[in-house]
């Protein structure tokens, strides 16, 4: 039987290591990293609890509209903002240090929205939660098997989307050298927009969904986004698949690490045990020294040293 921190916990890493393939995803295509990603967690958290709250939605109803959210607005940010600096010569860093900005804004608007409903509906949403809205299956959450199952069949939609769509093989080709793909006539303005808009909608939903396991907490895209970023990293920012592997291990690490900690140091334990925030960063600091490249590089010469 599992307990209610085992599921939490496969709900956790199931959409981390989505919004890690979205993170790593944008990172090919872009090459700098998206720091607004996990403001779209946030803003699918926050659509998916209005339809809910207010509107009368069933939770998974609301998915479709969470992930429609966070694509658009992922196109916004491109289209307003990452286009026209790529056009006036902004390199990454600039870049980057933009959707920073982004992110604080994104937040704001975010805890705006909860104060107005504190003020209009007299209801506290400094954490949104739709536990109660979901059904159960013998005697667990479905949020339980709902999630793992989204997780898996996004990757294997995205999979064959990149290995057997036109649109997919072009976004490939971007990734790899942009100006060769755009004098093979492939539309590459057009596939940064509809990268954006995929990670956009793959972030919100992952958003949508962790709102029915745990409250997502206005300010805590800042921790999500800590985390997500040492997954990515730890799996390659030049592999989508790696991300997986690196979403899952980072999301275990961080919500296990503290337990084995307190168990080990007793009551000094549970003094660290409370800074479970740190554990992405402790794992991305250990992975810039030991490995930059991650599990990816890390296989890759393993590989050559065996052959």
């Amino acid at each position: 039987m599992l307990d209610e921190f085992s599921v939490r916990l496969i709900v956790y890493a199931s959409m981390i290591s989505t919004l890690c393939v979205g993170f790593t995803l944008t990172h090919m295509i872009e090459r700098f990293p998206n720091f607004a990603h996990a403001d779209y967690a946030s803003i699918g958290s926050v659509v998916a609890y209005t339809l809910v709250r207010f509107y009368g939605f069933n939770p998974y109803a609301s998915w479709p509209f969470a992930a429609l959210a966070g694509g658009l607005i992922g196109c916004v940010l491109y289209i307003l903002v990452v286009k026209p600096l790529r056009r006036t010569g902004g390199d990454g860093i600039r870049l980057a240090f933009a959707m920073f900005a982004l992110s604080r804004i994104l937040a704001t608007l975010v805890a705006l929205y909860s104060f107005w409903v504190l003020s209009k509906f007299r209801i506290h949403s400094r954490g949104f939660l739709l536990r109660r809205w979901d059904f159960h299956l013998n005697g667990y959450p479905g949020i339980l098997f709902t999630a793992p199952a989204t997780a898996i069949l996004l990757v294997i939609l995205l999979h064959l989307f990149l290995t057997r769509t036109r649109l997919g093989i072009a976004m490939r080709a971007v990734t790899e050298d942009p100006t060769l793909a755009s004098c093979l006539g492939v539309n590459v303005s057009r596939i940064h927009l509809l990268s954006w808009f995929l990670t956009g909608s793959m972030a919100a939903l992952a958003g949508a969904v962790l709102s029915l396991a745990m409250s997502v907490r206005i300010g805590g895209a800042e921790e999500l986004l800590i985390t997500v970023f040492a997954g990515s990293v730890l799996g390659g920012l030049e592999n989508i698949y790696g991300a997986i592997v690196g979403g899952f291990a980072v999301a275990f690490i961080q919500k296990i690490l503290p337990g084995i900690v307190l168990r080990l140091l007793g009551s000094l334990g549970i003094w660290m045990a409370g800074f479970e925030t740190l554990t992405p960063i402790i794992v991305l600091v250990v992975i810039l020294m030991v490995e930059p490249g991650g599990l990816t590089a890390l296989a890759k010469r393993i590989t050559r040293t065996s052959i």
